[in-house]
């Protein structure tokens, strides 16, 4: 059997399969999204010691010697995309990254005692967690021979398609909404030599675009409706397992924009039980930003003591025509493309999809930021969501918890410019006494 028929394309409504490496379009002719799916050779409790003990091996960072060493998503080749050779990957060396335990400041903050991490994903090459499925689709689109990519962005997804496509010698084009990214996110699409093409709406208009050319076959989509993304992204769940000798973390708190991240690590969590590397999932809870929280929205209004029905939820799940203003720009989106996904890992999980405020979220960056954590607004959502998570009931004290921060600080500068401007003083003179004394030494 050819390597790639290892590898296909399954609708997650009508389960109707297409081949993977010959298929450009990613919706179903039913309407639904298409899963990644791998035949895994049949797993017991010896293969999967086997496994974890050759997954241990590749911690040990050697760049010029394989990929499946120099970076924390492609050391579990065997579990993302099996079916692409070594030799044909496209790889930043992304995924190498610490495992933050949660400071003083934000434990005390959060208000409970918890097993409480936060795992960095913007120490990466472009500094967003996006690297993570961008290695794997930007890969698939290599081997597939694909000329032009495409994608529209709030600024992560931009920077990512553009850094991996330049890696690839791929055409890159990017769709983004005029004036609703930072100097830094513009920089990073332009400095990879992609097409920037701005346009005088929201993300959701910008998404339109990129569906509407990619339906047409006229580009290759770098965004989560590509589901070869969404398998990059497990190797969150993979980092976080291996790091606890192998055992699955009991929450992961995510903050949700266009839903990549919280559908992967379900999928993710999913993949490990069903092989037989653990016994249970952990929960799932999604954060929204309260200026764009549709999934958060219809999860309140069926939800029965912290569980969503998931039929009703479907029901009343409605996309926002208008989204409000925030600083986690990154997830200002109203109409999430994958946002049946999170619903299906939010449900198969029994977790929860929250509402972070504004007032919170930008609190969250300024605490975390007092234990020498510079993380981004949408961090600030995640962090927030579990502070609420704690207060309904939905977290309790001693778990284990892994916060998802998606995307460095230092791309969001505007959140510590306004919410900490009380730390800034001005001195009339040049004098040392003068400043001495504001000092107050």
């Amino acid at each position: 059997m050819d390597i790639t028929e290892k590898s296909w394309l399954e609708c997650m409504h009508c389960s109707n399969v297409v081949p993977l490496y010959e298929t450009r379009k990613f919706r179903c002719h039913c309407g639904g999204l298409y899963d990644v799916c791998h035949s895994f050779p049949k797993q017991n409790k010896v293969n999967v010691l086997l496994m974890t003990e050759f997954f241990d091996s590749r911690q040990i960072y050697n760049y010029g010697d394989s990929i499946l060493f120099s970076s924390g998503v492609w050391r579990f080749h065997e579990l993302i995309m099996p079916s692409l050779h070594e030799k044909e990957i496209i790889s930043l060396g992304e995924g190498i990254i610490p495992f933050w335990p949660a400071g003083n400041n934000i434990r005390k903050w959060i208000g409970t005692d918890l097993d409480l991490w936060i795992l960095p994903e913007g120490l990466t090459p472009t500094g967003s967690f996006k690297d993570f499925g961008g290695t794997v689709a930007i890969s698939v689109a290599k081997k597939m021979g694909v000329k032009t990519v495409a994608c529209a962005s709030t600024g992560d997804t931009s920077a990512m398609a553009a850094a991996y496509a330049a890696k690839a010698g791929i055409k890159c084009v990017v769709v983004l909404p005029k004036g609703r990214i930072t100097d830094v996110q513009l920089a990073q699409p332009l400095a990879h030599g992609a097409e920037v093409i701005l346009i005088p709406g929201n993300f959701d208009k910008c998404m339109n675009v990129v569906l509407e050319l990619a339906e047409a076959g006229r580009i290759f989509p770098i965004n989560s409706i590509n589901p070869t993304r969404i398998e990059g992204h497990q190797a969150s769940v993979f980092l976080a397992t291996q790091f606890f000798g192998w055992q699955m973390p009991d929450v992961f708190v995510v903050p949700v924009g266009n839903g990549s991240n919280s559908s992967s690590i379900g999928k993710g969590m999913r993949l490990l039980r069903d092989l037989g590397f653990v016994k249970n999932i952990g929960k799932l809870i999604g954060v929204q930003s309260e200026a764009a929280n549709p999934l958060a929205r219809s999860w309140e209004l069926t939800q029965d003591e912290g569980v969503a029905h998931q039929g009703r939820w479907k029901e009343t799940y409605r996309a926002l025509d208008e989204i409000g203003e925030t600083t986690a720009t990154a997830a200002l989106i109203g109409n999430p493309v994958s946002w049946e996904k999170v619903m299906r890992e939010i449900n198969e999980s029994r977790g929860a999809v929250l509402t972070a405020s504004e007032k919170e979220l930008n609190e969250a960056v300024m605490v975390a930021g007092k234990d020498g954590h510079f993380v981004c607004p949408q961090t600030g959502m995640a962090l927030a969501g579990l502070r609420q998570a704690v207060e309904r009931g939905f977290v309790k004290k001693g778990q284990r918890v892994v916060v998802i921060s998606t995307a460095t600080g230092l791309k969001f500068p505007n959140v510590p410019a306004q919410y900490g401007k009380h730390l800034i003083k001005e001195t009339k003179t040049c004098e040392t006494e003068e400043i001495a004394q504001i000092i107050g030494v």
